[in-house]
């Protein structure tokens, strides 16, 4: 127990020993049910605060569509319905889409010719993803102290204020545009450092060789963001 729960707090303030342990043992259901009670925390402590309608009237202006008020009013009653189910089902995703999320880099670096197993890459992607907790707890009184959450709260994907499309970004700022200055986010680069940190150790290959494909990954990762915003945003 002590070794699962005390690489949450390493994989922060010791990085490099933490992930070399990881390669020797890695361990995953404590920085899973870290991640997963975050999640679920924020989302039910955010959930009765967000104005659903201020944010589903917001998109419909933005797409130009002519949604009758009866359709606006369906759908605003609809989600209001659906936001504890929505929540659940979020935290309940969360172990299938980090699952998936780590073939990514685990296929990639056995390209390199690592013979990084599986298990280990689940377990250096979940520990590399501590700050997002951190985020999380960090997040919980801001939401505390807001009476309402609009669509402007809810739009750069951090109520700490921690990327730069909460900073510089105007409510006439592209979707794009905002999409790429919300991925220059604190907590976001701090968990691809750590992702590059851990593959560095765990897989055992060169400093270049894990810089590399960590950029690549997150361009990857940027570019697919942007894109989906410019078509659909």
């Amino acid at each position: 127990m002590e070794i699962g729960f005390g690489r949450l707090a390493g994989v922060l303030v010791a990085p490099v020993k933490t992930f070399r342990s990881i390669g020797e043992r890695p361990t995953w259901w404590a920085a899973l049910a870290v991640l997963m009670l975050s999640s679920l925390g924020v989302g039910l402590i955010a959930a009765p605060r967000i104005d659903y309608e201020d944010i589903i009237r917001q998109q419909i202006a933005k797409s130009g569509r002519d949604v009758p008020q009866e359709q606006l009013d369906r759908q605003i009653e609809f989600v209001k319905k659906a936001r504890t189910p929505l929540v659940a089902v979020q935290v309940v995703a969360t172990p299938l889409v980090i699952a998936l999320l780590t073939l990514i880099p685990w296929v990639a670096f056995k390209l390199l010719g690592s013979e990084i197993d599986y298990g280990r890459s689940f377990s250096v992607t979940l520990h590399a993803a501590m700050p997002q907790v951190l985020a999380a707890l960090l997040s919980i009184p801001v939401i505390l102290n807001r009476p309402s959450l609009g669509y402007e709260d809810v739009r750069s994907g951090s109520f700490l204020k921690s990327n730069l499309a909460a900073l510089l970004a105007t409510p006439d700022t592209k979707a794009s545009v905002y999409a790429l200055l919300s991925s220059l986010d604190v907590f976001s680069l701090w968990t691809w450092g750590l992702l590059f940190l851990g593959y560095r150790e765990v897989a055992k290959v060169s400093t270049a060789k894990a810089a590399t494909t960590i950029a690549l990954l997150w361009l990857l990762f940027v570019g697919v963001k942007v894109g989906w915003a410019a078509l659909f945003g």
